[in-house]
């Protein structure tokens, strides 16, 4: 899972990208300021770390998420992400959180209309050569999108069928990928009018957003971990905007998330919502998939309930599933193969 950082210059993204990955600062000044920066963001569940006592694993494997920090203003160089994280610089009060996500979207969708201007030509000529019904379903869903955004508006509010899904998903559209908005604002800020017109402007679009004190949390993220704790303490905070930020990532990517238990680890597995058992079971190794069973399931809240393995199996909690069966959050499987 990628989710890429955008935002226009001097809105603090960089400060951002430091303080949701914990980045210190002696990492961050040795980071080559043309390249693109990666930083990888465990996802603390309370369910896995449960597990731990009803397995007694010697390696428990969190869910990740890589954020990934651009140079500058460059979103053309944005490839292979699943999300976008727009950060708003509103610290100062001065900007207009409603202007800069339009101004954004603005940026989408020229981006987007780039993209559909390259690939017709080159489809024309191959459609006089190759009339597939694909391809043709390609130019049509196309000219759909085309003409959805030079109605200036974002493809991620374009319906599509499965079909058209299908034929545009190579093409990494950025106003169709999953968006969500981080303010960017001042230790004191949260409760001034910029911050309630960011809220009001995203309520409005669909798209979730949230505060985000960028340079206390990055100050936080220098402290070692004993004085951490020390210092959250001392403020009675007991979730820092940085955790807040971690779950709208992962719920804006719209992924729920199954355990397997192997041996001596217990590990998180992150799917979108709908994956199939068969789907789940490729994320793990392709030769579980192709010898795909059964997957014997059952999940954290009836484990829980009972209190260990072997009583959920007297209650027969445990079931066994085929390849269509849909994931739900906290299941916890066994597959089943043969290679």
């Amino acid at each position: 899972m990628k989710i890429a950082i955008v935002g226009f210059p001097g809105c603090g993204k960089s400060t951002c990208f430091k303080a949701i990955t914990q980045k210190t600062k002696n990492e961050t000044d040795s980071l080559d300021p043309t390249k693109p920066h990666l930083g990888a963001v465990k996802i603390l569940d309370r369910k896995l770390e449960k597990l731990k006592t009803f397995f007694n694993p010697k390696k428990l494997t969190y869910a990740e998420i890589v954020f990934e920090d651009l140079p500058g203003f460059h979103i053309h160089q944005i490839k292979e992400v699943e999300a976008l994280m727009e950060v708003l610089g509103i610290f100062s009060g001065s900007r207009d959180p409603e202007k800069d996500i339009e101004d954004m979207d603005v940026e989408f969708i020229l981006a987007d209309l780039s993209v559909i201007d390259h690939r017709l030509p080159a489809l024309d000529k191959e459609l006089k050569q190759d009339s597939r019904r694909e391809k043709i379903l390609e130019r049509e869903t196309l000219l759909k999108c085309n003409e959805f955004l030079e109605k200036n508006t974002p493809l991620r509010n374009l319906g599509l069928t499965a079909d058209e899904e299908k034929v545009i998903r190579g093409f990494q559209f950025l106003s169709r990928k999953p968006l969500f908005i981080l303010g960017n604002i001042d230790e004191n800020q949260a409760a001034g009018d910029v911050v309630r017109k960011m809220e009001d402007s995203c309520k409005e679009k669909g798209i979730k957003c949230t505060e985000f004190p960028a340079k206390l949390e990055a100050e936080i993220a220098d402290l070692e971990e004993s004085e951490r704790a020390a210092f959250l303490k001392e403020l009675g905070i007991s979730e820092t905007a940085r955790d807040r930020v971690v779950k709208l990532a992962y719920d804006a990517l719209g992924y729920i998330t199954f355990f397997t238990v192997k041996g001596s680890e217990t590990k998180a597995w992150p799917v979108k919502s709908g994956t199939t058992a068969i789907e789940a079971a490729g994320k793990i190794h392709s030769d579980i998939q192709k010898g795909f069973i059964k997957a014997e399931t059952i999940n954290f809240d009836d484990l829980a309930a009972c209190g260990s393995m072997q009583d959920a199996r007297k209650k027969a909690l445990l079931k066994l599933e085929g390849k269509e069966y849909k994931i739900k959050d906290g299941d916890i499987i066994d597959f089943r193969f043969s290679v």
